[in-house]
């Protein structure tokens, strides 16, 4: 999404170039879904005031495949954020990526809807804002602002487990057991057992996308046939699921996509991301890619309901492509300003107060001991 997430400190990671490849397919994948939106499902669902861009449709029903690019991305870099860091660190780290562009994201979000409102929407509440400070606002009885941070959710999710695992010492040495019992318990659940309560604690229908990335990263430090066979299950699993996810798409869409689509799109999304994760870096500036990459985040926080407000409020049918073309640069404008001042000087504040909690910590136990 978060897949929209890189590492703490990308260029000081071994193999860095190869994350500059990651980092333009990131904001791909993020415009990719932008297009989703925008170019299918905005006509269908009535959220952008009627209008739609039918033309596009008919690619633009594919394009939700960037979430599925986001969700393999972020096992990759996660796995490599996590390698050999304490939980603690992992933990602070994933906050202060997460937490200060979400809010930043969301107030922005707010203040829009407040404004213009967007049609099939409630207008948004306080206490509904209030309660996007803990990310995961329906744990709170509150909807989310935007219809988009539902793969925020997912992420945050994994990067529990993922803690969990660092603590407990299992990351690194009994990770491939754990993959594997995560991708039974998947087919298990989504062919069997339908609980949704196991779907969303073990994301059961895109386990496979994060454990293939995931599985990728550590087969790159270890080429062994073991985590070859891993990497094998994870794809199998990821090109079954969009079958089973597609009832919901045709129930919420009234359309039905073809066999062959369905059939490629997970493939595709993999050899995609695995291309670009392991390839030569595209010859581009380290500081340009890094800052495309940036855009990522907020841009995708930012694109979905704000878009839908814009188009109801402002868009006509001779006006919809140009209003289209001045909404995305304004968002591409706001998600700099957004990744070049609010996100690290937040960044760098609680890594120091993290820094600063885990020295007072370490000084406690010493007098204690």
């Amino acid at each position: 999404m978060a897949i929209y997430i890189v590492p703490e400190n990308p260029m000081t990671v071994p193999n860095t170039p190869r994350l500059l490849n990651l980092d333009i397919l990131r904001l791909i994948s993020a415009l990719m879904v932008l297009a989703f939106h925008y170019g299918f499902r905005m006509r269908i669902s009535g959220e952008g005031g009627g209008l739609g861009f039918p033309e596009l449709a008919p690619f633009a029903m594919w394009f939700d495949a960037g979430l599925l690019i986001f969700f393999a991305i972020s096992g990759y870099v996660i796995a490599m954020s996590a390698e050999g860091r304490s939980a603690y660190d992992f933990a602070a780290g994933r906050f202060a990526r997460l937490w200060p562009t979400f809010i930043a994201c969301a107030t922005i979000t707010a203040v829009v809807l407040s404004m213009w409102h967007v049609p099939t929407l409630d207008p948004p509440t306080v206490r509904q804002w209030l309660a996007h400070a803990v990310i995961i606002s329906r744990g709170l009885g509150q909807p989310f602002l935007d219809g988009a941070y539902w793969t925020i959710a997912y992420e945050i999710i994994f990067y529990f487990w993922v803690f969990v695992l660092i603590a407990i010492g299992l990351f690194d040495r009994g990770w491939r057991v754990l993959v594997l019992a995560w991708l039974a318990l998947s087919v298990a659940n989504e062919t069997l057992i339908g609980s949704g309560a196991v779907q969303k604690l073990l994301i059961t229908e895109y386990s496979g996308y994060f454990a293939f990335g995931l599985t990728l990263y550590k087969t790159q430090r270890d080429w062994s046939p073991a985590n070859l066979c891993v990497l094998a299950l994870a794809a199998c699993w990821a090109t079954v699921t969009p079958f089973l996810t597609e009832p919901d798409f045709v129930e919420m869409y009234g359309l039905v996509r073809n066999v062959e689509g369905l059939a490629l799109i997970g493939p595709v999304s993999l050899g995609i991301m695995a291309i670009c994760a392991t390839a030569p870096s595209l010859r581009i500036s380290p500081a340009l890619a890094i800052g495309l990459g940036g855009l990522t985040y907020p841009l995708y926080l930012l694109h979905q309901n704000i878009g839908y407000a814009v188009f109801a409020r402002f868009g006509t049918e001779q006006n919809r492509w140009l209003v289209a073309f001045v909404l995305v640069a304004l968002l591409l404008l706001v998600s700099l300003a957004i990744a070049r001042t609010i996100e690290p000087r937040a960044r760098r504040a609680i890594v120091r107060a993290a820094g600063h909690i885990k020295e007072g910590w370490g000084r406690l136990r010493q007098r204690t001991a």
